[in-house]
């Protein structure tokens, strides 16, 4: 969140089971709609074309939140 106070469009990547985490320090820190990209979990157990997969949806959802600013 303080790259965007520097003008830097951001989004927090995160996995399913952390939403609602990353939602809530959102809320605390003054930004309940900050843009979220959120992939599947687990992460740590993919192959380099399994891991590349995700990038791209997340990628997807960055330049979405990104865009819509």
């Amino acid at each position: 969140m303080e790259t965007e106070l520097l003008g830097v469009p951001s989004t927090v990547l995160t996995t399913k089971p952390f939403v609602s985490q990353a939602r809530t320090m959102s809320r605390m820190r003054g930004d309940a709609n900050y843009g979220l990209a959120i992939i599947d979990h687990p992460i740590v157990t993919l192959s380099d074309e399994e891991l590349m997969a995700r990038a791209r949806i997340a990628a997807d959802q960055v330049l979405r939140h990104v865009l819509d600013q």
